[in-house]
């Protein structure tokens, strides 16, 4: 059961794309709205000594969108703990970049039982403190030409008179280290109705600070990059504090997207995180990587 397929997930089309084989790591992609493209091709190589899992998320890419045009952080919840239950996997091993590692925890907090180990990557915290100040943060680093730019196009975009790529072509330069990273992004498509859904639910009910003591058995590792729009400073005080068993490893010269910017390395820091079975070689300085 290998390659890209749709699986009837609760009376709807999940586009799950299957690499490889041995044991499962499930691929959680970031940008609310977004696919599983962002991944590919930089983590294929993973694929030599595991299975790779990845899907668009509900709406997202080829996946068919909801019934009832309503998208939430519990709906992808439920896909997700429905996906795990139709691949026939006991425990999953999460890999969550960006909105990914917010649904990673947001699972694990509710599905203890079934997570191995959790590889969390640009991260954003353990509430929507962190979602908000990734905003700000992105905000201090536009200029007011761009600012106003992108005020036109958001007003633009809302009567259909410019689209998303619009934006994020103004956008992404900020969310990597070297611009030279972007052209090694997948162009990836973006539902701008689950984004804003999406977004407006981690703003009213991203809350996981009473859920946390059932993450202590799960081994969890974050994977920051040094210029990351919320740097490893920020993710010590957003995450890290909250869950102090988790690991950070600090990504040099990286931004938001590590994958993208810096695939080799964390195809190594995965490879490692996900056969090793003593995390404790992980208590370390940010700079052993």
């Amino acid at each position: 059961m290998t390659g890209e397929k749709f699986i009837s997930i609760d009376g709807q089309r999940l586009n799950v794309n299957i690499i490889g084989d041995g044991e499962p790591i499930l691929f959680l992609h970031g940008v609310p709205g977004s696919e599983h493209r962002f991944f590919l091709p930089h983590v294929i190589p993973l694929s030599q000594q595991f299975k790779l899992i990845l899907y668009d998320q509900r709406g997202c890419g080829k996946s068919e969108p909801s019934k009832q045009n309503h998208y939430s952080m519990e709906d992808e919840v439920n896909t997700l703990e429905l996906l795990r239950i139709e691949l026939g996997l006991q425990k999953i091993n999460l890999f969550g970049e960006s909105w990914g590692s917010m649904l990673a925890l947001l699972y694990a907090t509710k599905y203890p039982g079934r997570v191995n180990k959790i590889l969390l990557t640009a991260s954003i915290g353990v509430t929507k403190e962190g979602f908000e100040r990734f905003g700000q943060e992105l905000e201090k680093k536009i200029s007011e030409q761009e600012k106003v730019k992108l005020s036109e196009l958001e007003k633009k975009l809302k009567i259909d008179e410019s689209s998303l790529d619009d934006i994020l072509n103004i956008l992404d330069p900020y969310y990597v280290f070297s611009r030279e990273a972007l052209k090694h992004k997948e162009k990836i498509s973006i539902n701008n109705l689950v984004n804003q859904s999406i977004g407006r639910d981690i703003l009213n009910n991203y809350d996981l600070t009473a859920k946390l003591d059932l993450l202590s058995k799960i081994s969890i590792l974050v994977a920051q990059g040094s210029h990351d729009i919320l740097t490893p400073e920020l993710i010590e005080d957003l995450l890290i504090k909250f869950i102090p068993h988790a690991r950070l490893i600090e990504i040099e010269n990286c931004g938001h997207w590590t994958v993208v910017e810096r695939p080799e390395e964390m195809i190594r820091i995965a490879h490692e995180f996900f056969k090793n079975a003593d995390n404790n070689i992980y208590r370390c300085d940010r700079a052993q990587f």
